[in-house]
């Protein structure tokens, strides 16, 4: 009787480390589907109800062409302070998993005003 219950928590006990095991594994094939691209270009404008902006950006070697798309804007505080003109950098994370998209690590280089003295 001993030895049934020995085998039975034995058992028990590989099952846990099974399932331990997959967790892990699906935990990192999330983080893995996360890719990230250096993204540059000009806002275009702003929808703040979705908190988005329509940014006209370059080339984004490895992903996608020069094109002019909407964006969600990971950041409150950066995303208060753009305004249409601005220039920015930033990185673009893209979720293969869901495919969703966001701009994170934001730069603004606010764009400057015409000259209106000559």
């Amino acid at each position: 009787m001993k030895k049934f219950l020995l085998l039975c928590l034995t058992i028990a006990f590989c099952f846990c480390l099974l399932a331990c095991q997959k967790k892990n594994s699906s935990e990192t094939a999330g983080a893995s589907s996360l890719k990230r691209f250096q993204l540059k270009g000009n806002v275009v404008s702003l929808e703040p109800e979705k908190k988005r902006a329509k940014i006209q950006h370059e080339d984004i070697p490895g992903f996608m062409d020069a094109m002019t798309m909407s964006f969600t804007i990971k950041d409150d505080a950066n995303y208060e302070k753009l305004q249409p003109g601005d220039h920015v950098e930033a990185t673009l994370v893209y979720d293969e998993g869901d495919n969703r998209s966001w701009l994170e690590n934001l730069q603004i280089s606010k764009a400057t005003a015409p000259n209106s003295g000559s």
